[in-house]
């Protein structure tokens, strides 16, 4: 004779239908969160396509002996351009009704081994919604592609990694010579490093 009831096994299957019901109802709500931010990113996308000339720009503009950082913000590309100091960490930022909603990040070495181009994408409450971020290196001659996703909360909800070959942008395994840079992550647009020239 078994020694459970049937009331304790109708009760253990019940819970068991509960829970698979709750992690059912999780996945579809992070599913309808991630169509949401891939909806409102293509549009950022678009406004800041059509809107080049109003991006504004930033630089780090400190030198290499100097362990502060001194943002800066240059009127025109041709300054930023000019500009002689070649800035490891620079941005072009796009506003939308005084909110900031895209801020396009280059961080470089000095050497010129690798590039870390990060784009960030803001609400409207100033909040991050996701992080595209594709990462140039000669460690390894890659290229690493990540995709990061965020709620109102500032959880991450989701995220992506694909590792491309350099050149030929094909997937690769990893090489035993890759050296990562991570990726900074601003929850609020009010935590970006040049948030006060704005």
């Amino acid at each position: 004779m078994s020694p459970y009831s049937s009331t304790h096994i109708v009760s253990v299957l019940c819970l068991l239908f509960v829970l698979g019901f709750e992690d059912s109802v999780v996945a579809q709500t992070r599913k309808a969160q991630l169509v949401d931010i891939n909806s409102y990113v293509a549009e950022v996308d678009r406004f800041t396509k059509r809107n080049t000339k109003a991006r504004r720009i930033f630089a780090d503009v400190a030198t290499a002996d100097d362990n502060n950082p001194r943002w800066r913000e240059f009127k025109t590309k041709r300054e930023f351009d000019k500009f002689e100091g070649n800035p490891d960490e620079s941005a072009f930022v796009w506003t939308r009704a005084e909110k900031i909603i895209a801020a396009a990040f280059t961080f470089t070495s000095q050497s010129g081994d690798w590039a870390h181009l990060v784009t960030y994408y803001f609400r409207e409450d100033g909040t991050l919604a996701k992080i595209e971020a594709q990462l140039n290196t000669f460690y390894g001659d890659v290229s690493v592609v990540r995709n990061q996703y965020f709620n109102n909360a500032g959880v991450r909800i989701s995220s992506s990694e694909r590792i491309l070959d350099l050149k030929t942008q094909k997937p690769v395994k990893k090489p035993a010579d890759y050296f990562d840079q991570p990726v900074t992550v601003f929850k609020k647009a009010s935590e970006l490093p040049f948030y006060k020239l704005l």
